[in-house]
């Protein structure tokens, strides 16, 4: 079952005989469960469109686009998880070393907001096919995960509210470590957001593995997740530069000790973020070189 349908149907029983003859009668070790484990995620990856190229490039340029939406809500988590250790940032520092760590903090947040914009326009390009696919009565199939992502939204915004509520009851220094009831209520809420935002990137893959796009709206949604990309790459450069400004002038600002004082810059709740921007950049990239490439091979096959 790791392997896709398809191809169970036509080479599962091939396989079967395969590994019986293979096994003569032994019990399976981990090392063989794994390859055939990996040998089906890799087949599954093919036919999806992930890996190589037998798959059309529509097909590719769908599986790209899956990416970097992924990617993009990774980066998004991220982001949110960093501007919440970024608060109040400007006080940290002498009014001279302002200007680099201000404006590459204003640099991530216009990239956030290109990425948004984007997002958005794909979903405006992407809406006719969405009402064909409700009048169509296929909208069954994004009835659940819509549904899920939803419903852990509006958990999502609840959470906000009592957080909020709880943290007019605490001093400063209780917000920032001091209660670990407090803290624990705010990881455990930084998880439930990390999940919706999973759940609707899942939504989105589902809606556009069932949206019947055509050629032109499936171009222009290829180059609006190729420009996430490249402002996902500008948002992970700005927090790159903030950090090094941060460590530089003002480090005891990254680890929430006394002005003046001497330590590491390496923050782990930042650290953890910025290294899951950095994956999450990785993903769209590979999911932009897929686009990039089946685009290509369209145009070639056109010309």
């Amino acid at each position: 079952r790791w392997y896709p349908r398809p191809w169970r149907d036509r080479y599962g029983e091939e396989l079967v005989a395969l590994m019986e003859d293979g096994l003569d009668g032994r019990r399976p070790s981990v090392r063989f469960r794994w390859s055939i484990a990996a040998a089906g995620l890799r087949e599954r990856a093919v036919e999806g469109g992930l890996l190589g190229r037998s798959a059309h490039p529509d097909e590719r340029a769908r599986a790209g686009v899956v990416l970097v939406l992924s990617g993009w809500a990774a980066c998004l988590f991220a982001t949110a998880v960093f501007a919440k250790l970024a608060e109040h940032f400007s006080t940290a520092l002498p009014a001279a070393q302002r200007a680099v760590p201000e404006g590459a903090y204003d640099a991530l947040a216009g990239a956030v907001a290109l990425a948004l914009a984007c997002s958005a326009l794909a979903l405006a390009v992407s809406s006719r096919a969405l009402v064909h696919l409700a009048v169509g009565g296929a909208w069954r199939r994004l009835a659940a995960p819509l549904a899920l992502a939803g419903a852990s939204t509006l958990v999502v915004g609840a959470g906000v509210a009592l957080l909020a509520l709880w943290a007019h009851t605490l001093s400063h220094a209780a917000r920032n470590g001091g209660d670990a009831a407090y803290g624990a209520a705010f990881v455990a809420w930084a998880l439930l957001v990390a999940g919706t935002l999973g759940l609707w990137a899942r939504a989105g893959a589902v809606a556009l593995k069932a949206l019947d796009l055509g050629a032109r709206a499936l171009g222009a949604v290829s180059w609006l997740a190729a420009l996430v990309t490249v402002a996902m790459s500008a948002a992970t450069a700005a927090l790159a530069l903030w950090w090094a400004q941060m460590a530089l002038h003002a480090p005891w600002f990254l680890h929430g000790t006394a002005a003046g004082t001497r330590g590491s810059a390496y923050d782990p709740t930042l650290v953890g973020a910025a290294a899951l921007m950095v994956v999450a950049l990785g993903v769209a990239q590979y999911g932009s070189l897929r686009i990039l490439g089946a685009r290509r091979e369209l145009a070639s096959r056109r010309a």
